[in-house]
């Protein structure tokens, strides 16, 4: 969707703790371009990882705290995402979270990380199955971005250049 009227994607890096702060607070900077939206991409698998569950390791199975329905491990890792969601949010544009789904994750769980996601401020959070379906398992999360693309920011960079590296 290039042209006049159309949108332009980029993947900034990973994290917004990263990839988000070099966009945002160098690129954006020197280039002029004002960004709309912020998409944060979640799994449950990661959530997970981030709550405590065991080491994910190349070419062996994935424990069953992946591969079953666990409601409580996936809650102790969605203050990462929260976390994630604020920090995107300090710079006044819109957010909207990929929650990249996966075969073992359960309907509960998809829909505890979009809810945390909403309640944790985001405009939307979609589940996008692109892996498994392509393009169509995408459409959803895109017409969540044109919508949040077309809502009003206030973006801002978090600190001037004229502070020091300490300050």
């Amino acid at each position: 969707l290039v042209g006049k009227d159309g949108y332009v994607i980029t993947e900034s890096g990973f994290g917004a703790d990263i990839g988000m702060e070099k966009f945002m607070d160098i690129k954006c900077r020197y280039s002029g371009l004002v960004p709309q939206v912020v998409v944060l991409v979640a799994t449950v698998r990661a959530l997970k990882m981030h709550g405590g569950g065991p080491k994910v390791v190349a070419g062996k199975p994935l424990a069953p705290e992946y591969t079953d329905e666990n409601l409580e491990l996936l809650a102790q890792g969605l203050p990462n995402l929260e976390r994630h969601i604020h920090n995107a949010l300090q710079y006044g544009v819109n957010v909207v979270v990929a929650v990249n789904s996966f075969a073992t994750d359960t309907p509960a769980e998809v829909e505890r990380v979009r809810q945390a996601a909403l309640e944790a401020g985001a405009l939307d959070a979609v589940v996008s199955t692109h892996w498994m379906d392509g393009g169509a398992g995408a459409v959803q999360l895109a017409e969540a971005v044109v919508r949040a693309a077309q809502q009003p920011t206030h973006f801002r960079f978090l600190y001037p250049l004229e502070l020091s590296i300490p300050e």
